[in-house]
């Protein structure tokens, strides 16, 4: 968990993600959806990567949001949450297109997207993400 008092000298994996991030035009954040909102652990993450206060990691920095759920709206207020949050860090978040997978139980085989309709779906999605991204530049 998230500790201010060990901010100054976090943990490699912060580090390392941090690093990751900054090299980055973008990140996409694929959430879950929990009790209609973030996941926990996932927030925790952000708020890891967004400290100390002013680093660079996520100030500015562009937000695609995608996710899967096994409800029948996807992720559609987990995303809506993380728009919200993202406001703090100034930056835009990609919204020319949505992807939501619901009942996703039944669309992943062995951990692995299979449904047909939804990769369609991700690569209209990767594809206007793409041409937002050229505009972005």
């Amino acid at each position: 968990m998230f500790n201010q008092d060990v901010e100054a000298d976090p943990f490699p994996g912060v580090v390392a993600a941090k690093e990751t991030i900054q090299s980055s035009q973008c990140l996409l954040l694929v959430t879950p959806e929990h009790n209609y909102g973030v996941p926990g652990v996932l927030k925790n993450a952000v708020d890891w990567l967004s400290r100390p206060f002013g680093d660079p990691t996520l100030r500015g920095r562009p937000l695609a949001l995608a996710g899967a759920s096994t409800g029948y709206m996807g992720t559609m207020r987990a995303q809506l949450a993380w728009r919200q949050m993202w406001h703090f860090f100034r930056a835009p978040v990609f919204s020319d297109a949505e992807l939501t997978v619901s009942f996703a139980a039944s669309r992943f085989t062995d951990g692995r997207l299979t449904d047909e309709e939804m990769l369609a779906q991700l690569d209209r999605y990767l594809d206007a993400l793409h041409a937002w991204l050229e505009r972005c530049d």
